[in-house]
């Protein structure tokens, strides 16, 4: 865990869904959802996410000219001896799981968007 990482969370959050970053899908041979943004100077993070059921681990990672700098996970299994997770355990994940749905959505398009085009798509006869 990093919280140096956590900070940056928030701001990409924020930026994505500002539709300020253009966040990219990763080709992944391991069938992962993987996402990753360039930074100038040679900065990338990349964001993906594990999922088994209804349990979700995400990742954020910090690159430097490609060679990892920083990552932090987040996720929802429950805590050891099968206790519900702590509060800043839920907090964070519902942060890395936000940023993960924004992204998704930035890379793949919102509902609107393809509300948009379903309308197009039934004006052309």
């Amino acid at each position: 865990m990093s919280e140096k990482l956590d900070r940056f969370a928030l701001e990409l959050l924020t930026k994505t869904r500002d539709g300020k970053l253009d966040w990219r899908i990763h080709a992944n041979p391991y069938g992962r959802d993987q996402y990753f943004v360039n930074m100038p100077e040679g900065y990338r993070f990349g964001l993906w996410q594990v999922a088994s059921g209804d349990s979700r681990a995400i990742t954020l990672r910090l690159e430097a000219d490609g060679q990892p700098v920083l990552e932090s996970m987040a996720n929802n299994w429950p805590g050891v001896g099968g206790g519900a997770p702590g509060q800043e355990t839920v907090k964070r994940f519902r942060l890395y799981s936000d940023l993960f749905d924004a992204v998704r959505e930035s890379v793949y398009g919102s509902e609107e968007t393809l509300g948009k085009v379903e309308e197009l798509l039934r004006k052309i006869s």
